[in-house]
């Protein structure tokens, strides 16, 4: 699950805190880059589990108005019993999970509260309890759009899993892709079958993490030269910073793996900048980052193609 995307965005963040907290041990760094992908699985495994806790706490809901011999509508009924979600929740990876947390932040807020009752009245439960149909893929397809709208685009939700854990913060937008590609991935029949992503796909990606990072640091004296003999046209001393340690983990990505391309080296911290730092950064970081290479490769130092 943490692909390469995934270890740049976690080095660059580790590498500017690394700086702004004075820069001392390398084992601090370490450190950090491990507990914030150890965070990052854990969100991912965080964001399976809260539709499993919908249908949870309908469930809850239907059972207390059955003890008071009050009505429980179809939509309840059809949620509760969800094909998928059933699936979800006897998957032994994210059950494990589950059982070694506590999850009363989730369900006593006021987030799941509130998000319950929307869904019942949502767009989406309307056209699947119009469609008539309730197999596996329909209840699939039911939980990946209330999973768009309830979870990827919710404000509330971001805020909410912010207040549990600081290192969540940024990462949801990436993992809800995973997410979403994991709930695609489930078959029916496969009860207690269907793997989890892995926290990283080989021991290879495992090393590039550490790699990357070690190779990021070495590189902050050259990056400085490098970046005050190539800005013509702006003042170092006034450069994001943020921008600054982008150019610098991607010149060592350039110099260090001689096997990625430097096209996708130079697109992949482009697209950092733009996320990371200001509207104005993919830009600046595009344009040193060509400059760089060009320097880099005259010098004999770059022997890749662009």
């Amino acid at each position: 699950m943490i692909n390469r995307v995934l270890i740049r965005l976690k080095v660059v963040q580790v590498i500017y805190a690394y700086y702004q907290n004075g820069g001392q041990k390398t084992a601090d760094a370490d450190r950090e880059l491990a507990q914030s992908i150890d965070s990052a699985y854990s969100l991912y495994k965080t964001l399976l589990f809260i539709p499993v806790a919908w249908a949870r706490q309908i469930r809850k809901s239907v059972a207390k108005l059955q003890r008071m011999n009050e009505h429980v509508s179809r939509r309840e009924l059809l949620l509760a019993d969800n094909l998928l979600l059933a699936q979800m929740e006897s998957n032994p990876e994210l059950d494990a999970y589950v059982q070694s947390n506590d999850f009363e932040w989730l369900f006593e807020s006021d987030w799941m509260q509130n998000t319950c009752a929307a869904i019942l009245e949502s767009d989406a439960m309307e056209e699947y309890i119009l469609a008539e149909k309730f197999d596996f893929e329909a209840d699939k397809e039911l939980v990946r759009k209330l999973y768009k709208q309830f979870i990827e685009e919710s404000e509330d939700l971001d805020t909410l899993l912010e207040e549990q854990n600081i290192y969540w913060n940024g990462d949801k937008e990436l993992i809800d892709s995973f997410v979403l590609k994991t709930i695609k991935a489930f078959e029916d029949g496969k009860i207690g079958e269907q793997p989890l992503k892995t926290e990283f796909k080989d021991d290879e990606d495992r090393q590039f993490a550490i790699d990357l990072l070690h190779r990021g640091l070495e590189m902050a004296a050259e990056r400085e030269q490098v970046v005050s003999a190539n800005c013509r046209r702006w003042d170092p001393s006034r450069l994001a910073f943020l921008d600054v340690i982008i150019i610098q983990v991607a010149m060592a990505e350039m110099i260090g793996f001689p096997q990625i391309p430097l096209k996708v080296t130079i697109n992949e911290y482009v697209e950092l900048a733009k996320l990371l730092s200001t509207p104005a950064s993919g830009s600046f970081v595009n344009g040193m980052l060509d400059t760089i290479v060009k320097d880099m490769t005259a010098q004999g130092r770059i022997n890749k193609e662009l």
